[in-house]
């Protein structure tokens, strides 16, 4: 198999996932992917590594194998990691460490977006309770003191509670107290964005413009969550109930089972891009409601969404977002890197509260083409599952990172 690796012209790079999801030989031919059989000289394509938007120098991509790699860890990590290098011995280890080269000790965040440094965050933490390596876990500790004075609110509503997520996540693991009070303030916040326009739902943004998907998937998530978690609660499970009630007759669900972005001004679907992380959250947040009710109709529901998705927005099995050219990637200021690896961590979620093993082979089918056709040298992860390698960045990586995890036991 002729194995190229970079894009040189507009719509290549997605040519590219679709001839590696399909398992075609190709290579690159006169600024096209052409298959390999077309092809008279076997040629090992080269081109320029890049680490998170810096040039590393060429290189050629070797078929993905599984390597021991030293993976410096950030300082103020922990006293072991500061100290000594660390020998990775796994893909999720050593995709661990990686990711943690973008940790910043001063700031307290993994990378420079704010949103997105709580969902890496969360996999940070998912990673820890899955294997238990703890060498991460100063990074919970310093976030939190370094931006507990804003309680991390800002006048994106789903901005606060992707930080809630993390907190009530946090709790799980530290038992400490005021992880889950800091959860509980960001929930509260986002609830005053409730209105009765469009007959319910929570605001995107302060400003009350746009009621989109994933900030009430979030909500729904962190209420059930909260509910689930505190004794004797009453509210934050009334909460949960509410926005279910509401988001299912909402018409954000089309007729495909897949759930668009948002309402427009009428109060209707507005048919925009049925983002992959919009099919993941409501999983989690189905699973947890179900958890505090005990209705089967929930995790029935979160099934049918779950696999509408994989149906839909799949090619050769592995996920993909519904996105043309450079719209998913860091030129378009990168949000969407992270959106398949939510997916697939809210899925681990259902799957583990459901008790149910039917995605265990699209989460085996993930991890092995992040494997084969996503990691280069330096166990650094790009936005394309099925390959080509293509714009690494520390969200790409916790995002990748994401589903090498859930595949874990």
């Amino acid at each position: 198999m002729i194995q190229v690796l970079a894009a040189r012209a507009p719509g290549l790079a997605e040519a590219l996932e679709h001839a590696r999801a399909r398992g075609t030989p190709y290579r690159i031919l006169g600024g096209k992917v052409v298959r390999a059989a077309w092809c008279k000289e076997k040629i090992l394509g080269r081109t320029r590594l890049v680490r998170y938007g810096r040039p590393l120098g060429s290189g050629i991509l070797a078929s993905a194998i599984t390597l021991a790699i030293i993976a410096v860890a950030p300082a103020g990590i922990s006293a072991a990691a500061a100290s000594a290098s660390v020998r990775a011995t796994s893909p999720q280890k050593a995709g661990m460490a990686e990711l943690m080269k973008s940790y910043h000790p001063r700031s307290g965040l993994i990378g420079n977006t704010w949103w997105q440094a709580a969902v890496a965050l969360s996999t940070v933490e998912t990673y820890q309770q899955a294997t238990g390596d703890t060498r991460y876990s100063r990074a919970i500790f310093t976030a939190f003191k370094d931006h507990e004075r804003g309680k991390f609110e800002n006048s994106y509503n789903d901005d606060t509670g992707w930080w809630g997520l993390a907190w009530l996540q946090a709790y799980d693991i530290t038992r400490s107290r005021r992880y889950l009070a800091m959860a509980e303030t960001d929930a509260n916040y986002v609830h005053r964005y409730w209105d009765g326009t469009c007959r319910g739902g929570v605001y995107w943004t302060t400003t009350k413009h746009y009621k989109n998907a994933i900030t009430n998937e979030v909500f729904l998530e962190l209420t059930a969550w909260l509910h689930n978690t505190i004794r004797g609660d009453t509210k934050y499970l009334r909460w949960a109930k509410a926005e279910w009630s509401w988001f299912k007759g909402s018409g954000m669900i089309n007729k495909s089972g897949l759930i668009n972005d948002g309402l427009n001004s009428r109060c209707v679907n507005n048919h925009e891009t049925t983002w992959t992380y919009n099919q993941g959250v409501i999983l989690a947040g189905l699973a947890r409601l179900y958890r505090a009710t005990k209705d089967s109709r929930l995790l029935h529901t979160a099934e049918g969404l779950g696999k509408a998705a994989i149906r839909h927005l799949t090619i050769g099995g592995v996920l993909h977002e519904p996105c043309k050219r450079t719209v998913c990637g860091n030129r378009a200021g990168g949000a969407p890197e992270s959106f398949k690896g939510i997916f697939v961590q809210n899925l681990k979620v259902l799957t583990v509260i459901a008790r149910t093993s039917q995605f265990s082979s699209f989460f085996e089918k993930q991890a092995r083409s992040i494997e084969g056709h996503d990691t280069n040298r330096h166990h650094q992860f790009g936005r394309l599952w099925a390959g080509p390698i293509t714009d690494p960045t520390p969200y790409s990586q916790a995002s990748a990172e994401a589903a090498l995890v859930a595949v874990l036991k």
